[in-house]
């Protein structure tokens, strides 16, 4: 359906803007975590406990608020959404008690679980072919700016202000992002929705699941990409602790390795869609190749760290707008559903990858090294089982369709 309002120029940022949401809600605040230990009188576990939260409910809302745009239609649950982040995002600012801020947070991510799932669900319903594929790119390219930038920026608030203008620059983006939202004419037409209650839409989760391709590509991309969390959860101890870098120097070597992020997608956009099994091929040889770096070169200096490192950030980052254009063509009905589910599995798969790069390994390099090892095998086992099942047989990817 044309966007006479937006245009096709607006629409395309406003899915990069509902991408971007969930990351600046979670690292925009990060720097000011030290200040509100003190403000709130309270430890930094509970300080962490508002991050820890967030992607509980960031995961819940994904799963409840996706499957029930599949009934009502994209934007009146995407308005809903965009108003509960906007609003709690202002509760948050003026909390008065830890408690309180816990709370706020935890319904300020219900609302953006919905926006960043019925952001996928927009393009599936606006785009199709290579120009769906560009537009995976580009909101995949500036997704991975997100989590780089909102550190950095948050770091400048509370060089004038307290922790709490995060929360109001957050809000800020939410009301702008809101006008797109008001203007956005409906993707889903009445005739091409759920039937049934408000239960059955969300119950359409399950026939997502039950799709064997759908399921067995979103496990196999899911984990091949999840150590890119790892890297994120333990690069400052890498560059800081292991190198003994200052904090100006980790932030050069940080910038770079998002800036090569940022160059897997726009590879995709150039690119475009290749044979499922080659491009699978060459992503399990070059994330093991970039482990085996980590392990020998990669423990020397913090720039052979880095030069070992980002064979695998770019396949990496270059997988996930490939396998989400398969995944969101994989399933001709229920896109609310799927959308929520491929985004609730990238989640929870990188937080597993988090954990498991942050447990106590010789060294922060051995960790992420290992975590690559770990998670590299166990898709290419996935892959090979399904790939045996034939149940990736029908999936036409051979047909080079670049942006």
């Amino acid at each position: 359906m044309k966007q006479r309002k937006l245009k096709k120029g607006g629409l395309i940022f406003l899915i990069t803007i509902l991408s971007m949401i969930p990351p600046l809600a979670t690292d925009l605040y990060m720097p000011g975590l030290p200040e509100m230990v003190t403000y709130f009188d309270t430890t930094t576990s509970m300080t962490s406990l508002t991050m820890t939260i967030f992607f509980i409910f960031m995961a819940l809302g994904t799963l409840v608020l996706g499957p029930v745009s599949d009934k009502y239609g994209r934007k009146p649950v995407l308005v809903w959404s965009t108003v509960l982040t906007l609003v709690c995002s202002i509760t948050c600012a003026f909390s008065p008690t830890i408690t309180f801020l816990i709370t706020a947070r935890a319904f300020q991510a219900f609302g953006a679980g919905g926006m960043i799932a019925i952001g996928s669900a927009l393009v599936k319903d606006s785009f199709e072919g290579a120009e769906m594929g560009r537009v995976l790119s580009i909101t995949q390219a500036l997704m991975f700016i997100a989590p780089v930038a909102a550190p950095i920026l948050g770091a400048q608030i509370l060089r004038v202000a307290d922790w709490s203008m995060t929360f109001i620059a957050l809000a800020l983006l939410n009301a702008v992002t809101l006008v797109f939202v008001l203007l956005l004419e409906e993707t889903l037409p009445a005739e091409k929705r759920v039937q049934g209650s408000t239960l059955h839409s969300i119950l359409g989760l399950t026939k997502v699941v039950r799709n064997p391709v759908f399921t067995s590509l979103l496990m196999v991309a899911g984990v091949l990409t999840a150590p890119f969390m790892a890297y994120l959860s333990v690069a400052s101890y890498v560059y800081v602790n292991q190198f003994q870098t200052s904090e100006t120097t980790f932030s050069i070597y940080f910038a770079v390795t998002s800036a090569f992020a940022v160059a897997g997608p726009l590879l995709y956009a150039r690119i475009g869609q290749r044979p499922l099994k080659k491009v699978l091929g060459i992503g399990f040889c070059v994330t093991t190749f970039a482990g085996v770096l980590l392990l020998t070169i990669g423990q020397l200096t913090p720039l052979l760290f880095l030069i070992s490192y980002l064979p695998f950030a770019v396949m990496s980052t270059f997988i996930r707008p490939f396998t989400a254009n398969l995944l969101l063509n994989a399933q001709k009905d229920n896109i609310g559903a799927a959308s929520a589910a491929m985004n609730f599995g990238f989640t929870i798969l990188g937080s597993l990858g988090m954990f498991i790069g942050s447990l106590r390994w010789s060294s922060y390099v051995s960790g992420i090294a290992f975590t690559i090892f770990i998670f590299t095998a166990l898709a290419m086992v996935m892959f090979i089982v399904a790939n045996k099942l034939k149940v990736f047989k029908h999936i036409d990817s051979a047909k080079k369709t670049a942006p």
